[in-house]
């Protein structure tokens, strides 16, 4: 038996037995996936769980500021999370987080550090995180959460009062849509339409990033993402945006220096930009062209549409683009199509999310708004 200074957090099930009551098995199976959630999440930040009966959780960690992120990343999860219960019914958790000295014995935890955590998770919200000021002082300007002081409060079986505070979680994941998207999508065609999505959506804020990496959404705080593919990813729902094409482009002054351009094999005296890429032989396959060889070497390699175009813009060469991604600079005539010869590239852009929050309300509205500009631009 030894003591020592550890966070404790304490989370249980709000009406748990009314739940039970309505329907146990739905309740039992509910409950099985939160906590599978809740034990993740905490492990995840490196915390431990000691304990747990009936319908709640102890768990003890070695950073104040893990635990609080723990917390949070539980509530905001559990609240988006889709769970077969009965009409009308919710599963929500409270959750108390506490610093203090413990006794560890056989791998449990017990003491006053222990009970104020669990006291201090009834005076939570549903949904919600009720904290120490031993933990307070630890976050307090480290996590961007707001906290109302709650005061000194009267915990049963403590003999002092505890100073408590109350997080509030409800912007850091409810009302805030966390994108990943492809670049030349992100850049050229969502960012200018995202205005609209949000003049109609004003209770969600948005967070955008642009990568070409394929992140994993069990482990990074993306709600959804746009990727390019054969649509089929595990534990992901799917759905079809933009099939992949391409066709020559460069720039009208380009065009005017270049020479006579009558059929596609003219292309292969010019510089092409990016040749090494599978595009090109698509393309040159779709117009007849068998093991096309280009004339003018060494190429220029770029790697994505955009600084491609801008290539193109800037009378480099000649580039293969997603006519689709490039509206505005056709129709401003900064640049030009070669030919009327469309290739398809064998891969789809797709909007991908979690399965398990295929019923989250900010992505539901986000997909349904983003088929629905997919499909009004296709006509």
């Amino acid at each position: 038996m030894e003591r020592h200074l550890t966070v404790i957090l304490s989370a249980d099930v709000v009406g748990y037995s009314h739940l039970m009551e309505v329907d146990e098995e739905r309740t039992h199976a509910a409950f099985c996936t939160c906590h599978a959630v809740i034990a993740e999440l905490i492990s995840r930040h490196r915390g431990r769980i000691f304990s747990g009966a009936g319908d709640s959780v102890l768990a003890e960690f070695a950073s104040p500021v893990e635990a609080v992120r723990a917390a949070v990343d539980i509530q905001n999860n559990l609240a988006e999370r889709s769970l077969d219960l009965p009409d009308n019914s919710q599963m929500k958790f409270r959750i108390g987080l506490n610093l203090g000295d413990v006794i560890a014995e056989g791998g449990n935890l017990f003491g006053d550090g222990v009970n104020i955590a669990v006291r201090l998770e009834a005076l939570a919200e549903p949904g919600g995180i009720c904290l120490s000021n031993s933990v307070y002082e630890h976050v307090a300007g480290k996590l961007p959460l707001q906290y109302v002081d709650i005061g000194p409060q009267r915990l049963k079986n403590i003999a002092r009062p505890i100073h408590a505070y109350c997080a509030s979680v409800q912007r850091t994941s409810e009302n805030v849509l966390s994108i990943t998207v492809i670049h030349t999508f992100g850049t050229n065609w969502l960012v200018p339409r995202l205005g609209a999505f949000q003049m109609a959506h004003r209770d969600l804020d948005l967070k955008l990033e642009v990568m070409s990496r394929v992140v994993d959404f069990a482990r990074e705080p993306f709600d959804v993402g746009i990727r390019e593919g054969h649509g089929r990813w595990p534990g992901l729902r799917s759905h079809a945006l933009i099939e992949c094409e391409c066709a020559p482009f460069c720039s009208p002054d380009f065009l005017a220096s270049a020479g006579e351009i009558s059929t596609p094999t003219d292309l292969l005296k010019l510089p092409l930009l990016n040749w090494k890429d599978d595009w090109w032989l698509a393309w040159f396959k779709a117009v007849g062209v068998t093991n096309p060889e280009p004339l003018w070497l060494p190429s220029v390699e770029l790697n994505t549409q955009v600084i491609t175009s801008q290539a193109a813009i800037a009378g480099q060469g000649v580039a293969l683009l997603t006519p689709a991604f490039f509206a505005g600079d056709i129709l401003a005539r900064r640049l030009v199509q070669l030919f009327d010869v469309t290739a398809r590239t064998g891969s789809s852009l797709w909007l991908v999310y979690p399965e398990e929050r295929h019923n989250s309300r900010k992505i539901c509205v986000f997909r349904d708004w983003l088929l629905d500009e997919i499909q009004r631009g296709s006509a």
